[in-house]
C-alpha cells in the first residue's frame, strides 16, 4: 500500500472524534463504495456509536469483494490519521509471530466532498482472546496479561508518529471529559454534585506524577473487543488508536472497560463485581511492577486514576442503564477508587 506519513498538522495519531453523525449518509457512502471497488454488502457488522449519544461515527460491512468474504470499515468523521497509515506502519515494524493487524486489500482516501474514507480488510470470524460482559477466572485474566506483555515485547519496535509536545495531559483530559457531561446524562441520578471538584484534585495529583515523565508509544484501545483469534494468530483491531500515552495505560485499558460490561451480566452482585477487580488490580499491579521494579507501581496507579477520573464524569454514564442498581455500585465504586488512589499517590 505505501501510504504517505500524515501531514504535521496531523501527527498526533488521536482520530477526531467529532459529534458529525453518518447515520443520514452510510447508505449513499456504501453505494459509492460499491460502485468503486465492486464490494457486495450482505450485513451489518457493528456501528460505532459516540459514548451512547447515538450518533455514528463509522460503520463496519461483512461482504464479499471477488467472491471472497471481507470487511468493510466506512470512516464517517475524517480521523487525524488514516486507520489504513495506522495498520501499514504497525505491521512495517511488527516482530510478534503471535499478534499482527488485519490485512488490508483496498483503501479509499478520505474523500472531502462526500465525508468519508473506507477500507475493506481480512474478515476475521474467530473467537475473543478474552470475553467481555462476563465473569472471568483468574487463569483467564491471567492468559490476557500474558498477551499484553507478547504486544509489549514485540509489537512496538519503532513508532511512527511523532512524539508530540510535553503538552499537560491532565488538563486536557478534565476540559474534555467537562466538555462530554454537559451531552451524556448530565442529569444521572448516579451524578454527584462534588464529582467535577474532586476530579480536578485528582488530576492535579496526576500532573506531580507525570511531570518528569516520559510518553510512551502504544496501542490506546487494547481491549477485550479488539483481540481475535484467527488460526494460530491473534488478530489486532482499533488500529486507529496507536497513540502517546503516559506508561501503562495499555495494561490498564481493558479492566477499565471490563467492569463497566459487568453490568450487562445477568443477575451479576456488586460482591461478583469487587472480586473481578480484586483478581484484575492484584495481576495488573504485579505486571507494572515486574516491567518496571523502580515505578511501575506508581505509574500504573496514576493511570488507574485517570482511568477512574474519566469513568466517574463520563464512561461510567455513558452506555449503562442509569436505573440498574448495579450501575450505581459501579458509579459510586468509581469514586471511591478515585478517592483511594488520590489518598495513595498524594
Amino acid at each position: 500500500m505505501d501510504m504517505k506519513p500524515p501531514s504535521k498538522a496531523i501527527q498526533t495519531g488521536v482520530a477526531m472524534l467529532a459529534h458529525e453523525d453518518m447515520r443520514e449518509r452510510e447508505e449513499s457512502i456504501l453505494l459509492d463504495i460499491s460502485e468503486l471497488t465492486k464490494f457486495l454488502p450482505e450485513e451489518v457488522i457493528w456501528r460505532s456509536d459516540y459514548l451512547g449519544t447515538g450518533r455514528v461515527g463509522a460503520v463496519h460491512y461483512r461482504g464479499r469483494l471477488d467472491g471472497k468474504e471481507v470487511v468493510l470499515k466506512i470512516q464517517g468523521v475524517r480521523p487525524d490519521v488514516s486507520e489504513a497509515f495506522m495498520i501499514e506502519e504497525f505491521q512495517k515494524q511488527n516482530k510478534s509471530k503471535l499478534i499482527r493487524p488485519p490485512y488490508v486489500y483496498q483503501y479509499l482516501p478520505w474523500n472531502e466532498g462526500k465525508q468519508y474514507e473506507a477500507f475493506l480488510m481480512e474478515s476475521v470470524r474467530g473467537k475473543k482472546v478474552i470475553e467481555s460482559k462476563k465473569l472471568l477466572t483468574a487463569g483467564e485474566i491471567e492468559s490476557f496479561i500474558e498477551i499484553y506483555k507478547e504486544y509489549k515485547r514485540n509489537c512496538v519496535s519503532k513508532p511512527w508518529l511523532p512524539k508530540p509536545a510535553d503538552d499537560d495531559l491532565a488538563e486536557e483530559l478534565i476540559q474534555r471529559v467537562k466538555k462530554m457531561m454537559e451531552e451524556i446524562k448530565p442529569n444521572s441520578p448516579n451524578r454527584q454534585a462534588g464529582d467535577l471538584d474532586l476530579a480536578i484534585a485528582a488530576a492535579n495529583v496526576l500532573k506531580k506524577i507525570w511531570q518528569n515523565e516520559e510518553l510512551e508509544f502504544v496501542h490506546g484501545h487494547f481491549s477485550a473487543e479488539d483481540l481475535m483469534w484467527q488460526g494460530q494468530e491473534m488478530i489486532l483491531f482499533s488500529n486507529l488508536f496507536w497513540k502517546w500515552k503516559y506508561p501503562f495505560y495499555d495494561l490498564v485499558f481493558a479492566y477499565h472497560w471490563l467492569m463497566y460490561g459487568l453490568a450487562s451480566v445477568e443477575g451479576v452482585t456488586p460482591e461478583q463485581i469487587e472480586d473481578q477487580r480484586s483478581l484484575w488490580l492484584s495481576e495488573i499491579r504485579k505486571t507494572a511492577q515486574e516491567l518496571n521494579p523502580e515505578k511501575g507501581l506508581v505509574l500504573v496507579n496514576g493511570v488507574l486514576l485517570e482511568r477512574a477520573i474519566a469513568g466517574l464524569l463520563v464512561d461510567g454514564h455513558a452506555y449503562l442503564d442509569e436505573t440498574k442498581p448495579i450501575t450505581a455500585h459501579l458509579i459510586t465504586e468509581t469514586r471511591n477508587q478515585l478517592v483511594s488512589l488520590m489518598k495513595s499517590l498524594s
